[in-house]
């Protein structure tokens, strides 16, 4: 999975930003305000990792030492309850000041303008997986898809190719499915509707590749789906 780290799918979930890790840590060693935000901002997301690990954990009873026979398990309960709403409480608190920290950070801090993208397949919501873009000519991105993905959208293979993405000359999104990008020159790649926004390309190549593997597909090229077909490839 692409997001382990729960600061990162907090922030990826929030802001849409998806990071292959905590970049702020190149940061830290900064001998100016910026360092300090960075390590300000490192320390916060280590308590969220921690505070987030205690709340998904059992929380055991306090010890309460000698106590009247049939008292003492109703207390423990009392108190168990009373320290998981302060952890809670504890944790909001922790959330709001990662997020104001890691909004600080990325003002001065550009992400995706390099030759590899990372975004989420369906904005606010980590849960479907991440797909990464790896530029391989001037308008071409090589499209792999986490095990998160394919998961979600019933992709047999995760971790794999799973298309390529070109970017026309109007800005929009041509995207074209196969497994290998040498599979389109020849003639063994699926071409696709066009779309608007990278996510809903991405999403396009993924809901082909299950119509591809399920009963439906019937071995019919795109061109020869129904308009619901296709306008279920782009939602």
């Amino acid at each position: 999975m692409f997001l382990a780290d729960p600061a990162l799918r907090l922030i990826a979930a929030s802001t849409n930003d998806v990071l292959p890790e905590q970049l702020w840590r190149y940061d830290t060693g900064t001998e100016d305000a910026f360092g300090d935000l960075a390590r300000i901002l490192h320390k916060t997301a280590m308590a969220y990792n921690t505070s987030s690990a205690d709340l998904d954990s059992p929380a055991p009873r306090p010890s309460l030492g000698i106590r009247p026979a049939g008292t003492g398990a109703a207390m423990q309960d009392v108190l168990a309850t009373i320290d998981q709403r302060v952890a809670l409480e504890r944790h909001t608190v922790i959330t709001g000041s990662l997020l104001d920290l890691y909004r600080a950070w990325r003002r001065h801090r550009p992400l995706n303008d390099g030759e590899q993208r990372h975004l989420l397949l369906c904005s606010g919501d980590p849960g479907h997986g991440v797909a990464t873009m790896q530029r391989f000519t001037h308008r071409q991105w090589r499209v792999t898809t986490d095990a998160e993905a394919a998961q979600a959208f019933a992709v047999p293979y995760p971790n794999r190719v799973v298309g390529v993405l070109v970017e026309t000359e109007d800005g929009i999104w041509q995207p074209i499915a196969c497994t290998d990008a040498a599979q389109i020159a020849s003639g063994m790649a699926y071409r696709l509707p066009v779309r608007d926004d990278l996510a809903t390309a991405c999403r396009s190549l993924l809901r082909w590749w299950a119509l591809r593997h399920s009963t439906a597909w019937r071995s019919r090229n795109p061109d020869q789906l129904t308009p619901t077909e296709l306008d279920q490839l782009a939602e």
